[in-house]
């Protein structure tokens, strides 16, 4: 239903919002989506309050989620990374009902900001967003990143020790979170937490990690050239048959209680 969907989340879990899945023509639960259009020889990057939603290169057209919002203004931003200057990024936000079949940009309704951008360079515009569900980040404070790559490290090391407690104790935003974005339970992460320091995968460290201040400076998104977390989990299995690879810990909070990761 969606072209060549890419999870804005890579890992724990499927936010139940984050699928456009079939819903009865009656019943319409708002989402804010961004339809995103790029073409050959470039790279489009687009982000939403400073998160990645896609860093694509090359042709393709797709429909992904802004989950993470703010009450009242929100950055949108596309970026084209090319050396043609007959390439083009297209991107615009829309509001939808869960369940609907999105359009590529240009042709969908309720298009609250749009940007286009031919050769390389980036567009900006700022859209509107309504009352969000109580998310921790929205009472997060505007902080720097002091502290933070230690707190990944304390995260792995408790993951390579086994040390589900300890691991799990970086995602209490998670456990009130999800639920509220329409994910999954607290007894069900933990479920897959512990699938995950079962010992059936190697635990790894991303190499060259980015911190990006995201959310007008009240979180960081961390993650390596790929878009991906920087925690690691390799499934043990034989390279002939592949390997499953899960990343966890791209977005992370700082509270009372030091950093913590509010979304996988």
């Amino acid at each position: 239903m969606l072209k060549n969907m890419k999870p804005v989340y890579l890992a724990l879990v499927t936010i139940g919002s984050m699928g456009l899945t079939a819903m009865p023509t009656h019943a319409c639960k708002e989402i804010t989506a961004v339809a995103l259009q790029g073409s050959d020889a470039a790279e489009l990057r687009v982000r939403v309050n400073n998160v990645i939603l896609i860093n694509h290169k090359g042709s393709h057209s797709n429909t992904v989620p802004a989950n993470l919002l703010l009450e009242g203004d929100n950055d949108f931003k596309i970026e084209l990374i090319t050396d043609s200057p007959d390439a083009t990024g297209r991107a615009e936000v829309f509001v939808a009902c869960e369940g609907d079949f999105p359009k590529e940009p240009g042709k969908n309704e309720n298009v609250l900001a749009e940007l286009y951008q031919q050769g390389a360079g980036e567009q900006n515009a700022i859209f509107q967003a309504k009352t969000q569900p109580a998310f921790s980040y929205l009472t997060g404070e505007i902080t720097s990143d002091e502290g933070l790559l230690e707190a990944i490290e304390m995260m792995r090391n408790a993951a390579e020790a086994g040390d589900a407690k300890g691991y799990m104790a970086f995602f209490e935003p998670m456990f009130t979170d999800l639920p509220l974005a329409g994910g999954p339970p607290p007894e069900m992460i933990k479920g897959m937490v512990s699938e995950l320091l079962s010992g059936k995968y190697t635990i790894k460290s991303s190499k060259d990690v980015q911190v990006n201040k995201i959310l007008g400076g009240r979180a960081y998104q961390v993650v390596n050239s790929q878009d991906q977390g920087p925690i690691q989990f390799e499934e043990k299995t034989d390279v002939a048959t592949g390997r499953t690879t899960i990343t966890q810990g791209a977005f992370w909070l700082k509270t009372a209680n030091g950093w913590k990761v509010f979304r996988p």
